[in-house]
């Protein structure tokens, strides 16, 4: 069992010249712990089979729960899934931004690894309002597997102490102080039907963020097990 003073020693701030080094343990197939805008998530390469297996062990997750993936600018959710049918600008309005969306994920020329989400239609996409984990998505070149920072069916975490059970699962985590939010995480919308959207999950900013798909012409439905 690791001790205190080695689990501490994993705790480096999120700044911007340790990005390389949460990098590299992206490239290392390992799991990290970051700060996003709404709560502290583990992330790990999302091209890398043993990696998406860690992270899930982590996470204490159950295999068929899909991940979401971080990406470093709106320009890159293309890469990844599909946009073609949402209104230019749309994704620079959205995004950075506390908001994950449900598109339809891409099947050729993708570093996806098979391993992520396999059954799974739709992709889950974050552009946190963040700098420390845009930067290291930007330096690493590819999609990171993102989670909560947390295990499956526990409280979200606001700061890195709250998740000091976990650090021993990380090559490093990061820390970028208390974050300013409710817990809630990211406002998670389905978008993957032209001119519709619907509200998965209720996170930080959702009015706001529903403001502005309607300004886009989009309507709202209700999907699956979302309320009226």
């Amino acid at each position: 069992m690791m001790s205190s003073r080695a689990a501490r020693a994993r705790v480096l701030p999120a700044t911007l010249p340790r990005v390389a080094e949460a990098v590299e343990a992206l490239r290392r197939e390992k799991v990290i712990g970051v700060p996003t805008d709404t709560i502290y998530g583990l992330a790990a390469s999302a091209c890398s089979e043993k990696g998406i297996q860690r992270l899930y062990e982590a996470k204490q997750r159950a295999y068929h729960v899909p991940l979401a993936v971080c990406v470093g600018e709106a320009s890159d959710v293309s890469k990844y899934a599909d946009v073609a049918h949402l209104n230019p600008g749309l994704l620079e309005e959205l995004l950075p931004g506390p908001i994950t969306l449900l598109l339809r994920r891409k099947t050729d020329d993708t570093p996806l690894s098979s391993a992520l989400n396999p059954d799974a239609a739709l992709l889950g996409v974050r552009v946190p309002d963040s700098e420390f984990i845009r930067a290291v998505a930007r330096a690493y070149g590819h999609a990171i597997a993102l989670t909560s920072a947390n295990p499956s069916g526990k409280p979200s975490t606001l700061a890195v102490e709250e998740f000091e059970h976990l650090w021993s699962e990380c090559a490093c985590v990061f820390d970028g102080g208390r974050i300013a939010a409710t817990r809630a995480g990211s406002t998670i919308v389905d978008l993957s039907v032209p001119g519709e959207f619907s509200v998965r999950r209720a996170g930080e900013a959702c009015e706001a963020i529903q403001e502005t798909l309607r300004r886009h012409g989009i309507e709202r439905t209700h999907g699956p097990g979302e309320g009226e």
